[in-house]
């Protein structure tokens, strides 16, 4: 990036150079803007800060139980047993007080370890621990959160979320 600038000052006179610098500017706060514009990773269809309560329930048909908890959190539909959907024991949808979809928690069926979770989603994530001593991978990016069990590498959830705009929210 310094040799760039360097560049473009030693080659060009001021006038030049300020029209240069109008560019770059320009094309940095393009290249920030569409960084910045990330959405959150899918799971089976439902996005977070998208996909509506009505339809989940349309495409999941009936939960087997409905929660109200209130807060931030303030409703949500859980899926388990019979109603348990493909691939996983149990999926708890969390709806903010609009309706929409703001986090997905989802416990799976199969056993998947840290080594698999790294193949597919790769090393872009922060990790941390939680005050009871669980890992998890922080996939801020893409709003996901994978949980494994206490001194395990097996998944024990995961958890979708909005993706953390700009920052780096992996706390």
């Amino acid at each position: 990036m310094a040799t760039f600038l360097w560049y473009i000052k030693a080659m060009l006179d001021s006038s030049e150079r300020m029209k240069a610098w109008m560019v770059f500017l320009v094309m940095f706060g393009m290249m920030l803007l569409v960084s910045s514009s990330v959405m959150a990773k899918p799971w089976k269809g439902c996005v977070p800060g998208k996909t509506s309560r009505s339809q989940v329930i349309r495409k999941f048909g009936k939960p087997t139980k409905e929660f109200s908890k209130g807060g931030k959190l303030s409703d949500g539909v859980n899926y388990q047993g019979d109603a348990a959907i493909e691939g996983s024991l149990e999926t708890n949808f969390y709806f903010n007080k609009k309706g929409i979809l703001s986090r997905i928690d989802v416990f799976p069926s199969k056993e998947i370890k840290k080594a698999d979770i790294i193949r597919v989603y790769g090393k872009g994530y922060a990790e941390r621990r939680t005050e009871k001593g669980f890992v998890f991978f922080n996939y801020w990016r893409e709003g996901m959160v994978i949980f494994f069990g206490k001194d395990s590498d097996k998944v024990h959830s995961v958890m979708f979320i909005e993706p953390a705009s700009g920052s780096k929210k992996s706390k």
